[in-house]
């Protein structure tokens, strides 16, 4: 008795195999943080600039705040106008103080959503620990012709109900600009 396999759409259509008894497809790869933006309208941006930051402190920290999402971190951007090194790391959670709060901006304007986190320029609460550091990335050039670093997680970081990720500076700084890029959606269940 053979398998008859239908589209799933009620139009009555069935999928093809071949001489060999290979189903035949055609799939469309959809990214996820494109699909997060595109379909779920809940992909984000948080950008922190500041004319000035003293060496060790947190340029820029975000924390989910959602009980049924995770915020995935698709990439971040660093730059700063003095040589340094970023240190970025996922602190133990605190309740988020000092700085300027930044608001996340939703990558999709017809979206409405309003990103379900804490975000910070220059927060003082969290910890910085060696420990929780993922990587460091420094500014490529010394002078007047810096150039800032993209760093590419593809929603690798994975942050639950108020986990964060914290972007550290090393030197003092008289002006930087970080950018976090993520986007929310449910866990995945086996």
């Amino acid at each position: 008795m053979g398998l008859q396999i239908e589209d799933g759409h009620g139009s009555g259509n069935t999928v093809k195999v071949d001489e060999h008894g290979h189903l035949e497809t055609r799939s469309i790869v959809k990214i996820e943080f494109k699909y997060a933006s595109n379909v779920l309208g809940d992909a984000y941006s948080w950008t922190a600039i500041s004319s000035d930051i003293d060496a060790g402190d947190t340029a820029l920290y975000v924390c989910n705040n959602s009980t049924t999402k995770n915020l995935y971190i698709q990439r971040i951007y660093v730059w700063s106008d003095t040589y340094t090194q970023f240190k970025i790391h996922l602190p133990a959670y605190v309740t988020p103080a000092g700085g300027t709060e930044v608001v996340g901006k939703n990558l999709n304007t017809t979206s409405g959503k309003i990103a379900d986190a804490t975000a910070r320029a220059d927060e003082t609460s969290n910890v910085f620990a060696a420990a929780n550091t993922i990587c460091t990335v420094r500014n490529n050039e010394v002078g007047t012709d810096q150039f800032g670093q993209w760093i590419e997680f593809d929603g690798a970081i994975v942050l639950g109900y108020h986990k964060a990720l914290a972007i550290d500076v090393i030197a003092e700084l008289a002006a930087y600009e970080c950018t976090i890029m993520g986007f929310y959606m449910q866990p995945e269940v086996d």
